[in-house]
């Protein structure tokens, strides 16, 4: 199974998600994962992310607001490593541990501060000076 590179954008202060779906390079056949954690790496130090395994074989990524909220603004390196099946079909094949991805974090301030009403339309905002 290849490592693959991808790249994702986190607005700082704000919930983040993403579902990762391990594929055999091969066959393209669902590599489910027993077990996956990924870290992410902020100067010397490696931080892990919260992961789980979903009911459908996919690692879930998630952090909190409170997980993001301390994080600068910058590009920090993260990575995912889980626990395989050296077979695409879940059989009494060996584990194995691998890379699953890899690849750059950036984190941005979210600077939109445009009220909107339910609609989704922009709404006056007064300012006192």
């Amino acid at each position: 199974m290849p490592r693959a590179n991808i790249n994702y954008t986190v607005d700082r202060g704000e919930a983040w998600e993403r579902l990762l779906i391990p594929k055999d390079r091969r066959t393209h056949r669902k590599r489910v994962p027993v077990e996956a954690a990924a870290t992410l790496k902020v100067g010397d130090t490696k931080y892990v992310i919260p992961s789980e395994i979903t009911p459908e074989g996919g690692i879930l990524l998630t952090m909190t607001p409170q997980n993001t909220e301390w994080l600068a603004d910058g590009e920090y390196a993260w990575d995912c490593v889980a626990t395989v099946s050296r077979s695409a079909l879940l059989t009494s094949t060996p584990l194995s541990e691998t890379v699953v991805v890899y690849g750059t974090l950036h984190v941005s301030t979210y600077d939109n501060l445009t009220p909107m009403d339910s609609d989704g339309d922009p709404v006056a905002l007064d300012v006192l000076a």
